[in-house]
């Protein structure tokens, strides 16, 4: 009698057994799928053990590319005459002229690029930089680093002083902003021996005075530097590492680079070079207002005060604001502001058309080329 029970029994164990262990499998095999799952769209960046003695794993959603790109449309769908722009591409192609991009209404509508160029080249802007160090000067006026335009020099350069003449006494921001110290000094008659120099900030300080401060216009790199300089002395960093914080990189300016003068101080007069996109955001920016994707980046009174006409210079093809050229464009007469370097380096603006229009080149004939070249495409706008 036992020994059938037995009989009866061990089959039904084994069975129990079998059923068991399916049960088992099939549950590892789903907590695997699950896991696969999880880790495909999620990464564990901690673990911790909880009051239960249970594994907590903290997950994290895997982070977006947010970098901000250029969006690219049609001359026609933006009203601008492509047959005119045709034309334009023409007259590059017989000059020198290494890359040009219109961008209208935030959106970039045409661009031109010679042979071994794309719109990841960096081009040295010479003194267009002038016009970037006047935005990061503005941006340390904002933050209060810089009291006024109106602040004498010599708060930070004391030595100034030294020289007991009352026209360097009377220096201020806004002569440096606008090339007007009274320095005897400029570019065509000093610019070798002040790069040659070991300190151009002294070099700088060191020139006689000949008229007062505010009454002639005397173009020079080194009243840029000197801006520089006061950047450095009152941020505690340079221009360049600045300018990087709270402008380059909030903009995605990536390709942005710049030089020192010896004492390594941001060549902030020359010494910038970045690509041709990075060359249209700069403009963009100041046509939007210094608003960059909702954020103020640059106050509003600066971008006015610094693209308006300062200084009448009552002579050449324009005027003068804060390290900007003030004039106008087109059968119509569009005001227009733009960052000017040497071999032509520009960034123009025209705020009624919504039109920024960027070029670099290695040109070193005359500047009535760009001229022509901006009157055709402000001409083409509707």
């Amino acid at each position: 009698m036992k020994l059938n029970k037995i009989k009866i029994i061990v089959p039904i164990i084994v069975l129990l057994l079998l059923v068991a262990l399916i049960l088992i499998a099939l549950f590892v095999y789903n907590n695997k799928d699950t896991n696969e799952v999880v880790n495909e769209n999620v990464s564990i960046e901690d673990t911790n053990i909880n009051e239960n003695n249970t594994l907590i794993a903290e997950v994290k959603e895997p982070e977006e590319d947010t970098t901000w790109e250029w969006r690219h449309d049609t001359l026609e769908n933006h009203n601008i005459n492509s047959s005119v722009i045709e034309s334009v591409h023409q007259t590059l192609d017989q000059y020198p002229i290494n890359a040009e991009v219109i961008v209208r209404n935030g959106v970039i509508v045409d661009e031109y690029y010679k042979e071994g160029y794309d719109e990841n080249s960096v081009f040295t802007l010479q003194s267009t930089s002038k016009s970037v160090t006047s935005a990061i000067f503005g941006i340390a006026m904002d933050k209060d680093y810089i009291d006024s335009v109106n602040t004498p020099i010599s708060t930070y350069f004391p030595q100034i002083l030294n020289y007991g003449s009352e026209y360097k006494n009377q220096i201020t921001v806004w002569n440096l902003l606008t090339h007007t110290t009274g320095l005897d000094v400029s570019d065509t008659a000093n610019w070798n021996e002040w790069l040659a120099s070991s300190n151009w900030v002294n070099y700088v300080l060191e020139r006689p005075a000949v008229s007062r401060p505010g009454t002639t216009f005397n173009y020079f790199t080194g009243n840029t530097h000197l801006l520089s300089a006061i950047i450095e002395k009152t941020t505690g960093k340079t221009t360049y590492e600045f300018g990087k914080e709270n402008l380059f990189d909030k903009l995605d300016m990536d390709s942005v680079e710049c030089s020192t003068d010896p004492q390594g101080i941001s060549d902030g007069g020359n010494g910038f070079a970045m690509n041709i996109y990075d060359m249209a955001k700069l403009g963009q920016l100041y046509l939007n207002e210094g608003v960059w994707e909702g954020e103020q980046v640059i106050s509003k009174q600066w971008i006015e005060d610094s693209t308006t006409v300062q200084f009448d210079r009552q002579s050449g093809s324009a005027d003068y604001g804060y390290q900007w050229w003030v004039r106008t464009f087109g059968n119509n007469n569009y005001h227009a502001y733009f960052a000017q370097g040497h071999y032509g380096q520009y960034i123009f603006v025209v705020p009624e058309l919504e039109l920024v229009v960027a070029i670099t080149s290695h040109y070193e004939g005359s500047t009535s080329i760009y001229w022509q070249i901006m009157n055709n495409i402000v001409n083409a706008c509707n």
